[in-house]
């Protein structure tokens, strides 16, 4: 069985587009996972002065880094500390 060129292209065509769409559902949803913690820690700065000031310190030395994208932030009964530290530079 031969297949011609306009069926090959057809074949080709179809694994590119389904390709295309896997990539962009995953990148939506990193996407929406990422609003999500964003929102979580704005809610958190919002009623939280000590979480705010912790934002402050961070962002005094290391300007560039964002709450939610380079660490997050846990609340606990002792208070507020740095739950993860997605960034090289090194941690306060």
């Amino acid at each position: 069985m031969s297949y011609d060129a306009l069926t090959f292209s057809a074949v080709v065509i179809t694994i590119v587009i389904t390709v295309a769409i896997i990539l962009v559902s995953r990148s939506n949803i990193n996407n929406e996972r990422k609003m999500r913690i964003l929102a979580k820690h704005l809610m958190m700065l919002e009623g939280n002065d000590e979480a705010r000031q912790l934002c402050k310190e961070i962002h005094q030395k290391y300007p560039e880094l964002c709450v939610g994208l380079d660490f997050t932030l846990h609340e606990s009964s002792d208070g507020v500390e740095i739950d993860e530290w997605k960034t090289r530079l090194p941690k306060p």
